[in-house]
């Protein structure tokens, strides 16, 4: 079915509604209705035009409707619920840097809304499934549906099934990314017939079972839940003896960015963790309390796994603790994207990077003032994950960002039988307007100083968000 046929069959008959005119020759259609009765609003996106893929105008699209899921009226009454369809191969690559800050802003958006207690409904369903940056946003709502053939992940199976991972072939591949593999992992709520009526059925008992109010967990609390998933996933992993785990590397000999930043007014007060790409450690920064992250840079090229996701969620927990002044949070993300690997795949590394997401939104809320400083590359879920949640994004001069990561990039045109286009190797941050560039290391201090102390100046906790 295309995306406007699924909505009218999904919604009470002769209800829907199209909220927008500006969807024509798009893969999204937006609109509200009625399910069960009770007023929705809801996105679908079609596979069958342009692979379902988010650009920057259905970024611009969506985000109005996560608006108006907070602030808007239908039929006299607020929306009790929002329902997402995902039919995607993820962000329009051939946009790119500005494609990924739009569905990042996206993303970040959905994450507020579900810390705001608005109930959110994800199905997965279609010939495509949901991949790229797209299946991290599907992991957020309160209840994910998938359609029995459906896949669901971050890496397409074509991609992870030897061309990229080397450790496994297509049909595995597709074995670890689909609707069965994903109930059993946890990450579905429910696997249905990829039919409309058991979508719907799932949908009216979403609606009613709505929760108390009352019982929406603080934000620290979902901080806290975040930090559960991911530690859950991370033993999982490290459990399977399928697992194709990394060693952690060991004490390497570099310059500790946190001290050279700040010329020597960052100290160390609190835990540090290193795993992987990350070195983590709660400190005092000239007097007040701060989260530094390092998350890269590669060694391998494997890019940021459930093991750094654990230690970025277990970190902003413990962060969330104290009720004094709201500790300061600076990412240095140099990785260039997420790992492309079966065992991560398979246990779930587009929901622990759903959680880094959350988690990190909630600070924000919390009243944290958040910045990171992106350099060399970074890519798709990983900007998603880590820097778009930030009051302020600044990025050394030459950093590129873009959709995938460029090895994935190659293989996935190779895939498609397409040369590799010049442009897409100069993808930079300097095209997306929303970031600070800085000219050079020697400058980087100053810059971090300057925005740091406007930051702590004017950030307030955002009441209404708990």
């Amino acid at each position: 079915m295309s995306a406007v046929q699924r909505a009218e069959r999904l919604l009470d008959r002769g209800t829907f509604l199209p909220l927008s005119q500006d969807t024509a020759g798009t893969p999204l259609i937006v609109g509200s209705g009625l399910v069960a009765g009770a007023p929705v609003l809801l996105a679908l996106t079609d596979g069958h035009v342009h692979g379902g893929t988010v650009g920057v105008r259905e970024s611009s699209i969506l985000a109005g409707l996560l608006e108006h899921a907070v602030t808007g009226r239908l039929h006299g009454r607020r929306p009790v619920a929002l329902l997402i369809g995902f039919d995607t191969g993820g962000v329009r690559v051939e946009e790119g840097p500005i494609a990924l800050a739009a569905a990042s802003a996206v993303g970040v958006a959905l994450a507020r809304l579900t810390l705001r207690g608005v109930r959110v409904a994800a199905v997965i369903s279609g010939p495509r499934g949901c991949f790229g940056a797209p299946a991290v946003m599907a992991a957020l709502p309160d209840h994910i549906i998938m359609t029995a053939d459906a896949h669901w992940g971050l890496t397409g199976p074509k991609l992870l099934g030897g061309i990229l991972d080397g450790s496994t072939g297509d049909a595995e591949a597709l074995r670890a990314t689909s609707a069965a593999a994903r109930s059993r992992n946890g990450d579905a709520h429910a696997v249905v017939a990829d039919d409309v009526d058991a979508v719907r059925e799932q949908l009216h008992g979403f609606i009613h079972s709505a929760p108390d109010p009352q019982l929406v967990p603080s934000l620290e609390e979902r901080i806290a839940r975040g930090a559960e998933i991911t530690a859950d996933l991370q033993a999982r992993l490290q459990a399977s003896s399928t697992s194709l785990q990394h060693e952690t590397p060991g004490p390497r000999r570099r310059r500790d960015l946190l001290r050279y930043s700040f010329r020597g007014q960052w100290k160390p007060s609190g835990q540090v963790q290193r795993c992987g790409l990350v070195h983590a450690a709660l400190g005092d920064l000239a007097g007040r309390p701060a989260l530094g992250f390092i998350i890269g840079p590669e060694q391998t090229g494997r890019g940021v796994g459930i093991e750094e996701a654990a230690v970025v969620t277990d970190m902003l927990r413990l962060a969330s603790r104290s009720d004094g002044e709201r500790a300061a949070i600076l990412t240095f993300l140099f990785c260039q994207g997420h790992a492309v690997d079966f065992a991560q795949e398979r246990f779930g590394l587009h929901r622990a990077l759903a959680e880094c997401l959350r988690g990190m939104v909630a600070a924000r809320l919390r009243g944290h003032p958040i910045v990171s400083i992106l350099g060399g590359g970074t890519y798709g879920a990983a900007y998603l994950a880590f820097a778009a949640p930030s009051h302020r994004i600044l990025a050394m001069r030459g950093t590129s960002v873009a959709p995938m990561a460029p090895r994935v990039l190659r293989a996935f045109q190779a895939l498609r039988g397409r040369q590799a286009e010049a442009e897409t190797s100069a993808q930079l941050a300097e095209l997306i307007p929303d970031i600070h560039m800085v000219e050079s290391v020697i400058r980087l201090p100053r810059v971090l100083r300057e925005e740091l102390t406007q930051l702590i100046a004017t950030v307030r906790p955002e009441v209404d968000a708990a």
